[in-house]
């Protein structure tokens, strides 16, 4: 029965050094790319996380707002944000945070007062719009990295088949050779 040939495992062909045989150079820059990507994979998927976390937070806070009880309709009407200074100073922080300008003013008073921060509707009808200009920037920016994201898990998935498939096909042509080598001796 003639001996098998069998390949060495993957991570001794990316610790050889380069030969005069091909198959064998192909397969260690496939599975050494196959190593580089799957890095790269991981810090995208948690790119892609915190940009959905994100989002997911704008959502919160935009709802929070659009929840304030107003003492009426008109524009100088008024109601807490929050139910304590504490939720009032989260949301103007969080604001801030997502990049709404000229909160610094709105988080003096509110660190100024005793209770929930008064705030009148004609802040809200001009924070709402900011909020969704925010969210529409992060929702384009999670459709952007979630493309990324796939375009990675592609070139991942490519290099890891080429490698296999090649280190396959040495395996192959060491097995053909032996074998060969045995008929003619």
């Amino acid at each position: 029965m003639p001996e098998m040939v069998t390949p060495p495992s993957l991570a001794d062909w990316l610790t050889s050094d380069n030969s005069a045989d091909i198959m064998h150079n192909l397969v260690i820059v496939n599975a050494r790319l196959s190593e580089a990507l799957s890095e790269v994979l991981n810090l995208q998927k948690d790119v892609v996380s915190e940009v959905s976390d994100r989002l997911k937070k704008i959502s919160e806070i935009m709802n929070e707002i659009r929840r304030v009880k107003l003492n009426g309709i008109e524009n100088d009407s008024s109601g807490a944000l929050g139910n304590t200074k504490e939720d009032s100073l989260r949301i103007l922080h969080a604001l801030k945070n997502f990049g709404i300008p000229n909160m610094d003013e709105d988080i003096n008073n509110a660190t100024a007062g005793t209770g929930p921060y008064s705030v009148k509707k004609i802040w809200i009808d001009s924070i709402i719009p900011s909020l969704q200009g925010v969210s529409e920037s992060e929702s384009n920016r999670s459709q952007q990295e979630g493309l990324r994201l796939q375009t990675i898990t592609n070139r991942y998935t490519q290099s890891a088949e080429n490698a296999t498939t090649a280190q396959q096909k040495k395996a192959q042509s060491s097995n053909t050779v032996v074998s060969n080598l045995r008929i003619a001796g």
